[in-house]
């Protein structure tokens, strides 16, 4: 799992989901498109019964525009995770039976602001939420700002996260 995933999991356990990562499935169909793909992260959060599928598309550091979601290439792999055979995995582990029972997120870098209104109206046709990794990061702050205490868990890089909030505030002033 690299850094962007850790990240983002961190996140949505802070969010009091239950999280899972790497839900692999079999892609079928030309050679270049063909073979394993893999959904980033599953969350089930008890609270509400709520489950998601989460691609993280935070690889691309540049500022999405309209031009990216015109490349086959690249709008394949933003929207990799609505593709019928994410979904079909998505389906059968989550054991549902309809789509509508998971909502699908996608986690991107930047979004253009000029056209932010069409990229967001075109990404929204296939995900249910499009969330930019700055404001992930910009609520990860805001929650462990609030409690910068190391958590108990075993999860190194959650404590690793805390820690380096924590320090980063306290000398921050």
């Amino acid at each position: 799992m690299d850094v962007n995933e850790e990240i983002v999991r961190a996140w949505l356990q802070e969010q009091g989901f239950l999280v899972r990562g790497r839900l692999k499935y079999l892609v079928k169909g030309k050679r270049r498109s063909s073979g394993w793909s893999d959904v980033d992260l599953i969350g089930y959060r008890l609270r509400d019964r709520k489950f998601v599928a989460v691609d993280i598309a935070a690889w691309m550091t540049e500022t999405i525009t309209l031009s990216h979601l015109k490349d086959p290439s690249i709008r394949h792999r933003l929207l990799k995770i609505s593709s019928q055979e994410a979904r079909k995995a998505i389906r059968e582990y989550l054991g549902v039976a309809h789509d509508d029972q998971y909502e699908v997120w996608l986690v991107v870098s930047f979004i253009s602001k000029r056209q932010r209104d069409e990229i967001m109206s075109d990404l929204l046709k296939h995900v249910d939420k499009v969330i930019e990794f700055p404001e992930i990061m910009k609520d990860l702050i805001k929650r462990i700002k609030r409690n910068p205490n190391v958590p108990r868990e075993e999860d190194p890089f959650k404590q690793y996260v805390h820690s380096c909030y924590a320090a980063y505030f306290k000398f921050s002033y």
